[in-house]
């Protein structure tokens, strides 16, 4: 074969640049497809979920344990049965969140928003809800042992048959909520607005309610054995049927009160204020009476 001329060679020098530059192309898009890929891989599933929930995605049964999404917009994520222990969550918004059967043992949600929340179920206990707010929110069956609600919000919220025993809720707005058969034992009530909150047959037993609104509360068959009331109005509640035996009621206000079938065996009533009460039944066997005589004990 002859010599290719100028103009054959420049051709081919012009051909091989084209295949390099596709080639290079190529190659580039395939190594950044590989790092994409690689780094997919090597993300943990508790970092993919963290990454999920940080870009506001919904996580349900996801691992989400000692993060922090502080003051994040989470408002109507689902994190059903989400592993929340310890996590961060303090000033969050999660209004209309779905937590429910969530763990969130040691979780901090100080001045965190669950307005409208569901939280049945889930395990609160020994949580941080210092001022939050839980306005309407469903805590059915949800564990609040030792939790810290000191100030929290609980307006309209349902809290039937929770588990709040020792729990801190000083402070605590709890108008017209729902915490009918509720456990409350020893659980840390001063000073809480509790006005027109369904109690019945909730046990508060040693529960220290001193200075606490209770006006039009209902009380009905509850369990108030040994509970501190010293200074809490009662004022057109019902304790119908309540157990007060050795109950704190120095200088409690009970007015206009439901007290038939109530039991005040051993109670002190020094000081109280008690007027136009109904105490059919009542039994007030050993107490002390705001007379500063014993309570009569009927045969």
């Amino acid at each position: 074969m002859g010599r290719k001329n100028d103009a054959e060679r420049k051709s081919d020098t012009r051909m091989l640049k084209t295949g390099l530059t596709k080639f290079a192309a190529i190659l580039a898009t395939a190594v950044a497809g590989a790092a994409v890929l690689s780094a997919c891989q090597i993300l943990s599933p508790e970092e993919r979920a963290e990454e999920n929930l940080r870009n506001g995605e919904s996580c349900v049964m996801c691992d989400l344990r000692y993060k922090s999404f502080t003051g994040m917009d989470l408002d109507g994520i689902d994190l059903r049965g989400a592993y929340l222990f310890n996590t961060n969550l303090e000033r969050t918004s999660m209004v209309g969140a779905n937590l429910e059967s969530a763990v969130m043992i040691l979780t901090d949600l100080e001045r965190a928003d669950l307005t409208g929340a569901n939280l049945a179920k889930a395990n609160l206990s020994r949580a941080i809800l210092f001022g939050a707010t839980l306005r309407g929110a469903d805590l059915t069956v949800a564990n609040l042992v030792e939790a810290n609600m000191e100030a929290v919000e609980l307006t309209h919220a349902n809290l039937t048959t929770a588990n709040l025993s020792n729990a801190i809720l000083t402070d605590a707005f709890a108008n017209n909520a729902e915490m009918p058969s509720a456990e409350l034992k020893n659980a840390n009530l001063v000073r809480a607005n509790l006005r027109a909150a369904n109690l019945q047959g909730a046990n508060l037993a040693g529960a220290d309610l001193s200075n606490a609104n209770l006006t039009l509360a209902n009380l009905g068959s509850a369990n108030l054995k040994g509970a501190n009331l010293t200074g809490a109005v009662l004022s057109y509640a019902n304790l119908r049927g309540a157990d007060l035996s050795g109950a704190k009621l120095v200088e409690a206000t009970i007015t206009g009160a439901n007290l038939k079938q109530a039991i005040f065996a051993k109670a002190d009533l020094t000081g109280a204020s008690i007027s136009s009460v109904v105490k059919s039944g009542t039994d007030f066997c050993g107490a002390k009476m705001p007379s500063g005589l014993p309570g009569e004990c009927k045969k």
